[in-house]
């Protein structure tokens, strides 16, 4: 559960930092168009409408504020508490296991004795002072105490691990909740005075680009002088036509001329 929350408000953390950006690039935008329109009114409105972007991004930046220690707290208690808790936990089962493995070799050695009591046979090492016995009585007591000792931390952890998870998980759900609501009524009270600023009336004629609607791609002085001189050239064209057809026709004269003078031959 705390695992889940946590990457939730960590994905909507950084959701609203992305929002907050997002507030801060039109905020810019709409101040820069404000502050190129030659319209004073629309100016104006333009920059007030900035501005209220420009606020809403510091509102957000307050929650982002609010939502970071959330999320670290929430990264103490996953990460760190609860693996403590663990580690406590797993040495104090180890410490059980040693205590109850005690016991159950005293166990044993206790139903040898008077097993060989009953039979009245002598056992070796009662014989030779029981110093094993005697050795596995201390080992057991030393491992009680061990055993006491990781108990009551146990408990202790376990019951402040509980406590943390049903009075501050609560806690930081509520808070959760509280900067998300001051947060949207912000937005609202902010952006609650632009409602009736559009629409606005904005001359397109001064700020818009002057297309060229008559097709042509030159201004009309470089298209009347390349005109001339497209017209001069084909006025030399056809000069130079005139002067060599002439030419052409003497020369078919001289040609028919030539084969008159082979055939009387």
């Amino acid at each position: 559960m705390c695992k889940t929350l946590m990457q939730h408000i960590g994905c909507l953390l950084k959701s609203h930092v992305g929002l907050v950006q997002t507030y801060r690039e039109f905020g810019d935008i709409f101040v820069e168009i404000g502050n190129h329109e030659p319209q004073i009114s629309s100016g104006e409105v333009f920059l007030k409408f900035g501005d209220a972007h420009r606020n809403m991004e510091k509102h957000g930046i307050q929650l982002v504020k609010v939502l970071q220690p959330m999320l670290g707290d929430l990264h103490t208690f996953l990460y760190k508490a609860v693996p403590d808790t663990r580690l406590t936990v797993k040495k104090y089962l180890d410490a059980k296991f040693e205590y109850l493995s005690y016991c159950l070799k005293i166990k044993e050695m206790d139903d040898e004795e008077a097993q060989c009591s009953a039979m009245q046979e002598a056992l070796y090492r009662v014989e030779t002072g029981n110093y094993e016995y005697r050795l596995i009585l201390r080992c057991r007591q030393e491992a009680r105490k061990r055993f006491s000792k990781l108990r009551s931390d146990v408990l202790v952890k376990l019951e402040l691990l509980d406590q943390k998870r049903v009075r501050d998980i609560a806690y930081q759900l509520q808070l959760f909740v509280n900067a998300i609501a001051k947060f949207h009524v912000a937005c609202k009270n902010v952006l609650q005075p632009t409602r009736n600023l559009f629409p606005i009336e904005v001359d397109i004629s001064q700020v818009g680009y002057k297309y060229n609607t008559t097709g042509q791609l030159m201004a009309d002085g470089e298209e009347d002088g390349d005109q001339d001189e497209g017209d001069e050239a084909t006025n030399e064209l056809l000069n130079l036509n005139d002067d060599v057809l002439p030419l052409s026709l003497n020369a078919v004269t001289v040609a028919d001329d030539g084969d008159d003078k082979l055939l009387d031959l």
